[in-house]
């Protein structure tokens, strides 16, 4: 009786956890639908509308392949993972990456129900760290592995770049520092518009001087005019 116990008991804690097979970093960029290269900032769970609970994982990106960042003109993306604690009710799923906040990591990303998921869960997750002069991703899942666990970073950029057709774009943050050459460099128009109203001040400048020239010459003639005249009298 103890030994079927000990079968139903331990059923449960399978069927939860989460089975990976390794697979090297070429495939993952092939089944995925984008790739992120940035920082992470924080979490919030969330309940999504079949009443699953969700997390929500928030990224700073600095480049990107298949977000199409460009057109909405972001640097930050939300990428959802499964489980989490929500008004307290908590769904643990095993295998699903533990961030540190502003810790630099590679996402491989799957574009679900109008949400980005992270592909493969902790596996699809790399960190980025520094071994000497190179950049490296190392795996959550098998960082050990001797073919997946650990990456070059220029091996990996150059293989989005020969399997997904095109390099990782860098992605540009919409707010600028104070002194940022930008912020000093007025647009064309008013550029424009400055020159014109500077133009109209040195021309006003310049029809007031003549002005008073001319009042002095006149005034200078009338002067001489008239003595003119009362010499010619005495004459």
């Amino acid at each position: 009786m103890l030994k079927y116990l000990s079968i139903f008991l331990f059923l449960p804690i399978v069927a939860m956890a989460t089975i990976f097979q390794a697979q090297p970093i070429e495939r993952q960029i092939v089944e995925s639908d984008g790739v992120l290269v940035g920082y992470y900032l924080k979490k919030k769970s969330i309940r999504l509308d079949d009443g699953t609970i969700a997390t929500q994982m928030f990224f700073k990106m600095n480049s990107e392949s298949g977000l199409n960042s460009e057109y909405f003109g972001l640097d930050e993306v939300i990428v959802h993972y499964p489980g989490g604690n929500y008004e307290g009710k908590n769904t643990k799923i095993d295998g699903v990456p533990k961030f540190i906040a502003g810790e630099r990591v590679v996402l491989f990303i799957i574009n679900k129900s109008f949400r980005y998921w992270g592909m493969n869960l902790g596996f699809g997750a790399y960190k980025v760290i520094n071994y000497g002069k190179e950049e490296m991703l190392v795996n959550y899942i098998f960082p050990e592995h001797p073919q997946v666990g650990q990456v070059k970073m220029d091996y990996f950029k150059d293989s989005i770049k020969k399997i997904k057709g095109s390099s990782l774009k860098n992605v540009y943050s919409q707010s600028l520092p104070h002194n940022s050459p930008s912020l000093n460099r007025l647009p064309a128009s008013n550029q424009l518009a400055r020159k014109m109203a500077s133009k109209e001040n040195n021309d006003s400048e310049s029809h007031s001087e003549r002005s008073v020239e001319i009042f002095w010459l006149l005034l200078g003639m009338a002067l001489l005019g008239g003595t003119f005249r009362i010499v010619r009298q005495k004459i």
